[in-house]
């Protein structure tokens, strides 16, 4: 009787130890009303990255944005949205066309991500009028080769991509 007690308390430990790591992480109100929209129903949120969203205001209209990691459900390509405080939402990558990043097939993501400010993207960035065009908080992804920003620049959402060091050669 001792064994199977104890086979069985070591069994359920094992359980639930495994199955917590395979648990989804709560997914804020906000991001998940954006999600719910008619045309974002072929995407899926991907949260196998800490952090898998970025808050920030990206447009720079005083609203918190959001910046979420997903995959198209149609193509398993990656990508964000990005979940504007106003209501609006915009797909960058994830097999939307036209493509998005300078990146092969528009896999730009990273695990090295973060928000900028803006007078933090116009102190790093090399490419002064690259700078002036931004109107918000920047996402910088960051690679060892590089680093990636999306900015908006009042009309839409850009990409720049910096090499490490800076400059192109």
């Amino acid at each position: 009787m001792r064994i199977l007690s104890t086979s069985l308390f070591c069994l359920s430990c094992f359980t639930y130890f495994c199955s917590s790591g395979s648990e989804r992480v709560p997914i804020p109100t906000r991001i998940n009303a954006c999600m719910e929209s008619p045309k974002l129903k072929s995407y899926k949120i991907d949260q196998r990255t800490n952090p898998y969203y970025l808050r920030g205001d990206f447009d720079g209209d005083e609203k918190p944005d959001f910046a979420v990691m997903v995959t198209s459900g149609n193509n398993k390509t990656s990508g964000l949205i990005i979940c504007q405080g106003d209501g609006r939402s915009v797909v960058l990558g994830a097999g939307s066309r036209p493509g998005f990043s300078t990146m092969p097939e528009d896999n730009f993501l990273s695990s090295d991500w973060e928000v900028v400010t803006l007078a933090e993207f116009r102190e790093l960035l090399y490419d002064k009028k690259v700078a002036a065009l931004a109107k918000g908080e920047v996402i910088c992804l960051t690679w060892e080769d590089g680093n990636a920003y999306i900015y908006w620049d009042g009309e839409r959402y850009r990409w720049f991509l910096e090499p490490a060091g800076g400059q192109y050669k």
